[in-house]
């Protein structure tokens, strides 16, 4: 989900939580950690400088902690709700609660969320509490509060290869790049050979700017599948092109591009293009250059960065014709 979606979400939602907490009058907890959330979901959305885009794969397809399927989910919850009725404080029905509102859907999160604390505010430590609240903080984009819930379902299912990823892919996202390698190693340890793994490895190598390894680690991803070969050349044209080497990096983002060109799957056809146009721009080649940019801009025509890149190169062709002339 985009930041763009993301963010009207986030406000939203926390809109919702605030005004049926004052009117539910819920503990402390709720004020202290929605009001931090504010705040932490604010800087989230300046996070991003070197933010490539770890790959993910279809979030939460395989779960851990299992669900009635849907024709017996609405019985179930009115069964955990009669139960409050008689004991508002019964924890094994709040959890039962929250976590049937959880598999409702985002509708239903408010709820939810309130159920799993306040089970949590009387003691409960049942691992779906950690797994539920952790998505829904994620999907809310409360990057801090859902690692905290994924670091304690992860002390109960260590192993667990998509709690472990989300977390590896929320450490990147907050710039803890250094704890992201460290959750990737351990997933490559017990997923060798995985490309989406190897891929947010390296990226998360060159974000802790340990670029010799993270070379080697997009090395290694060349030879996974084509696909993952052509991401691995346009990740290593970026590192070439940093380290000042244009013409190396020029070679890398050729065989990204590759021929005839087309589209690689994940990555903007504007960000290859914009690659390809520095690298040519560098080393003298303006008429190449010039019509890449043209390419960046057929893509995302406001691409202010783009359209002063396009006016030099043509003012510099324009010069260089002069002369010749």
């Amino acid at each position: 989900m985009s930041k763009e979606a993301l963010g009207p979400m986030v406000e939203d939602l926390a809109l919702r939580i605030r005004a049926q907490a004052s009117a539910r009058l819920r503990p402390i907890w709720l004020e202290r950690r929605w009001a931090c959330g504010l705040a932490a979901a604010a800087v989230a959305a300046l996070i991003g400088a070197l933010y490539l885009g770890l790959r993910g794969s279809t979030p939460y397809a395989r779960r851990t902690i299992s669900f009635p399927p849907a024709p017996k989910l609405n019985a179930a919850l009115a069964a955990a709700q009669e139960r409050l009725k008689a004991n508002p404080q019964d924890i094994a029905a709040l959890v039962e609660a929250g976590t049937l509102h959880f598999e409702q859907g985002k509708e239903h999160y408010v709820d939810a969320i309130n159920e799993l604390e306040e089970a949590r505010e009387l003691g409960a430590l049942d691992p779906r509490i950690f797994y539920c609240l952790g998505i829904m903080y994620q999907e809310v984009g409360l990057y801090s509060f859902a690692l905290d819930e994924y670091r304690r379902f992860l002390r109960h299912y260590p192993d667990d290869k998509e709690i472990r990823l989300l977390s590896a892919k929320l450490l990147y996202k907050q710039g803890s790049y250094r704890e992201a390698v460290a959750d990737y190693e351990r997933l490559k340890f017990r997923h060798p050979g995985d490309s989406l793994i190897e891929e947010n490895f390296g990226l998360s190598l060159w974000g802790a700017k340990e670029v010799d390894r993270a070379i080697e680690s997009f090395n290694l991803l060349r030879g996974m599948g084509p696909e993952q070969a052509r991401r691995a050349e346009f990740y290593l044209g970026q590192i070439f092109y940093d380290r000042g080497d244009a013409a190396a990096s020029l070679e890398h983002l050729l065989k990204a591009e590759g021929r005839p060109a087309s589209a690689i799957p994940g990555i903007e056809i504007d960000r290859l293009q914009a690659a390809l146009a520095a690298a040519y721009q560098k080393l003298g080649q303006l008429t190449e250059a010039k019509n890449a940019w043209e390419r960046v801009l057929a893509a995302v025509p406001s691409d202010a960065k783009a359209k002063v890149a396009l006016k030099d190169v043509n003012r510099r062709l324009s010069v260089k014709k002069t002369k010749k002339g």
